[in-house]
């Protein structure tokens, strides 16, 4: 027996035939788009990746966007998607929304650029246009001058980058080193911010807990020993804690502070004083009321090198006003960050 369509109850059969069809169709696309998400469109749906725009170190803040990432974007491709840019014919790049190059003085221009860092490791040596971009990343682009310092191999304004991904993914077991009197402070961190990666969580001792070797090294300690009571340790992704009295004897410390601009450190502890120059200043100042620092580097000054990330100051107030205003991101974008004590 047929069914007049044209009837009430026809209409009804109709309109179910045609949701039923649309179901249909729309598993057959749904199952399509799930075994090859990129066939259908270049975008990766659902992942991004941020771009943030800075000049002089982190100082200026021109721009910070959340961006889709598409198959084969690069930090190129990503800062084009939130700029206007003009790039060079070696890849790098020249102007950013007409910004390029060094301001003006008495001598003619002064020499600057653009560099770019990815989860707050700088980039040296690898084309922009070449490094290609995952999704949860975040690149930053900053015009700085270089005759100050002629790279800055980790910031920490991207933190907890780059103690989760490490240089190009190349992931390191995280070790958090404290100083007497920051036990808590080292435990609440784990908590609230490293759980996931479960960290060794070490004690710096300073009476019979070893003597600092080369390198960084305790003597007579294993190669494999994580308990001894060193500052830094190749290997891992270094987190450490203590004012700059307790912390600046160990070797890989004292290699840093020896040599400010090569490994790239914007402020610094000089007794019981904290000083900084930024890319952009031609001598260093004293910063009167600074009790706490945060700043990071590698114990080469390479980027693909140990990360060593230091929490430190003057004072104990002081550290911990450095610790608070890390986690409250008031260090973002920022290549060190220094605090009064009340953060």
């Amino acid at each position: 027996m047929g069914i007049d369509l044209t009837s009430g109850r026809g209409r009804w059969v109709l309109a179910a035939f045609v949701l039923l069809s649309g179901i249909a169709l729309a598993g057959c696309s749904l199952g399509g788009l799930r075994s090859d998400p990129t066939k259908n469109s270049s975008r990766i749906l659902g992942r991004r990746v941020w771009v943030i725009v800075t000049t002089d170190g982190g100082r200026t803040l021109l721009t910070r966007h959340s961006v889709p990432l598409e198959t084969g974007d690069t930090a190129t491709s990503v800062l084009e998607k939130v700029a206007d840019v003009r790039t060079s014919p070696d890849g790098t790049i020249a102007q950013v929304n007409g910004k390029g190059g060094g301001a003006l003085s008495t001598f003619g221009p002064l020499p600057a650029a653009w560099f770019y860092r990815v989860d707050g490791i700088e980039s040296t040596g690898v084309r922009p246009d070449r490094f290609r971009m995952k999704p949860g990343q975040s690149v930053w682009w900053d015009l700085r001058r270089f005759d100050i310092y002629d790279h800055l191999p980790v910031a920490v304004g991207t933190f907890p980058e780059p103690l989760f991904s490490g240089w190009r993914d190349a992931k390191r077991p995280l070790r958090i080193a404290y100083a007497s009197g920051f036990q808590k402070d080292a435990d609440f961190i784990k908590r609230s911010m490293f759980q996931k990666l479960n960290p060794n969580i070490v004690p710096l001792k300073g009476d019979g807990g070893g003597i600092g070797g080369i390198g960084g090294e305790d003597r007579g300690a294993g190669a494999g020993d994580v308990n001894t009571a060193v500052a830094v340790r190749r290997g891992y992704a270094n987190l450490v804690i203590g004012r700059y009295e307790q912390i600046r004897m160990d070797p890989f410390i004292i290699d840093i502070n020896l040599d400010n601009r090569g490994y790239g450190i914007t402020s610094w502890i000089e007794g019981t004083e904290i000083w900084r120059q930024d890319p952009d200043m031609e001598f260093s100042q004293r910063l009167a009321n600074a009790e706490g620092l945060v700043w990071a580097s590698t114990t080469d000054g390479e980027p693909d090198s140990t990360i060593v990330f230091v929490v430190t100051g003057t004072t104990d107030d002081g550290v911990r006003a450095a610790l608070r205003a890390l986690r409250a991101g008031s260090c973002q974008f920022y290549l060190a960050c220094a605090v009064d004590r009340d953060g």
